[in-house]
């Protein structure tokens, strides 16, 4: 096992805290373009068969969390394994999504701080698109199962993951580019992503048009499927009651004011805490 540092020339502590670790971890200190530049550096440095990205103030749950992942893939034959996340003093899961093509309408399939995925992998995928800066961690999972490698969830929390990074300090940005990445994989114009993810995402109410529209388009089998199944235990609006209408606004009127709470904090305090 290793561990690789990478510091893009930082001109804080950084350097001087971590030497007390010296020769526990190979040190790069050397100049990047952005996160995932340095990733993709960092990456052709690693000697080992499996990779997981840890990011600077994110940190594993328990000293067994890697052993748990570690498991997993001298168990099952796959490609990658990915577990929880846990955000918020803990009192959120960020769980993994089903690893399909279908996460491509349901957003991030999983936590890359949780994800351990196959060096060659990488490799083979080219690493992470820098056409992204705040999202090339899931464009790269959209790749890993469009190009059919194999993934299994593990149902244990991981790692704790800091809400104060690049992401959430940048959030309506990060989402807009999360958007244009989902019209890549769904062979579409963001707008219609967009409602994608509003839709199946976010709860919004939909209209017979769009169930119709979106039924009427080409979809592999587990894609079609989960569509279906979707718009058969949801009504669209021409079928839902007044008050079902009115609840079901409030409820994501309250989800969204909490979320918009959580991230305008993490906006103000002066480092990353959460």
């Amino acid at each position: 096992m290793e561990v690789i540092v990478w510091d893009g020339l930082s001109s804080d502590n950084t350097l001087n805290e971590i030497a007390k670790y010296k020769g526990q971890f190979k040190l790069i200190s050397a100049k990047d373009s952005g996160v995932y530049d340095a990733m993709n550096q960092a990456l052709k440095m690693a000697s080992g068969e499996w990779i997981l990205f840890l990011n600077a103030d994110d940190y594993f749950c328990s000293e067994n969390s890697l052993h748990s992942l570690l498991e997993a893939i001298e168990t099952s034959d796959v490609d990658y394994v990915c577990g929880y996340a846990k955000m918020l003093f803990g009192l959120r899961n960020w769980e993994p999504k089903t690893l399909t093509d279908v996460d491509y309408f349901l957003g991030n399939p999983a936590n890359h701080q949780s994800y351990l995925c196959k060096k060659s992998i990488y490799e083979n995928l080219g690493g992470f698109s820098l056409k992204y800066k705040y999202a090339a961690d899931v464009e790269f999972m959209y790749r890993v199962i469009q190009y059919g490698y194999k993934g299994i969830r593990i149902l244990k929390p991981i790692v704790h993951y800091s809400l104060g990074g690049l992401s959430t300090k940048n959030l309506s940005t990060g989402v807009a580019e999360l958007d244009e990445i989902r019209s890549v994989f769904l062979n579409s114009d963001v707008d219609f992503a967009k409602k994608c993810r509003l839709v199946f995402v976010d709860g919004l109410e939909f209209s017979d048009v769009f169930k119709n529209g979106i039924l009427d388009r080409e979809w592999s089998k587990t894609q079609r499927e989960f569509l279906e199944n979707f718009f058969r235990n949801n009504q669209s609006i021409e079928s839902s009651s007044t008050l079902r209408i009115f609840k079901n606004k409030l409820t994501r009127f309250i989800k969204q004011s909490l979320k918009q709470f959580v991230f305008i904090f993490l906006k103000v305090i002066p480092s990353r805490y959460i």
